[in-house]
């Protein structure tokens, strides 16, 4: 997320936050897989292009690279990391991994809505900007277990949520309007001691 600073939908973006979920993942899959850990499987969405394919395998180390049309052949045993998955065949195949009681981790999902990842799911690691005034001013994070926290721009705490508290009925999605009104609430006092201070 440190990378990708445009988020402007161009090609250059787009490449940046590629970077940084396969770095990401790789830092995971080499965290999990340790060398006395789970065996590691990190699967690639279905309609990955070959150079991505190629990328993956380059940065990934310590875990077992395929695509999800290649589960069906493959006897998955282990961890899987879904890296990007981006079609419903992507989900179903992590969903049924995880009911067969494999763990299963989703990194940056392309493709999600109510139905791609049931509301039994933790949602274990979140980062989000929040803006005001066209500006960052703050961020929502999660790093499973710890609570959901919203940040000012200085990485202050400004507030925490459990679940219960932030998530979207029925789904794992966090509703952002209190996050943001903690943000906006944060930005004006401190706009109003800096004029208060001239």
């Amino acid at each position: 997320a440190a990378l990708n600073k445009l988020g402007d939908g161009s090609l250059r973006s787009a490449t940046e936050a590629e970077d940084a979920n396969i770095a990401f993942a790789s830092k995971l899959c080499s965290k999990v897989g340790s060398p006395f850990g789970p065996k590691v499987n990190l699967v690639v969405s279905s309609s990955a292009s070959r150079s991505f394919l190629d990328k993956v395998q380059k940065k990934v180390k310590g875990a077992s690279i395929c695509s999800v049309k290649d589960l069906a052949s493959t006897s998955v045993s282990g961890t899987s990391v879904f890296l990007t998955p981006s079609s419903k065949a992507d989900y179903q195949e992590a969903r049924k991994l995880a009911e067969d009681g494999c763990p299963t981790v989703i990194v940056n999902a392309l493709f999600k809505d109510q139905k791609s990842v049931p509301e039994s799911a933790t949602m274990a690691y979140f980062l989000k900007p929040l803006t005001y005034n066209s500006q960052v001013a703050g961020f929502l994070v999660r790093s499973y277990p710890s609570q959901w926290t919203v940040l000012d721009a200085q990485s202050s705490v400004l507030g925490t949520f459990t679940d219960a508290d932030i998530l979207v009925p029925k789904t794992n999605t966090p509703d952002l309007r209190a996050s943001v009104r903690l943000v906006q609430k944060s930005a004006d006092e401190k706009a109003i001691r800096a004029r208060s201070m001239q």
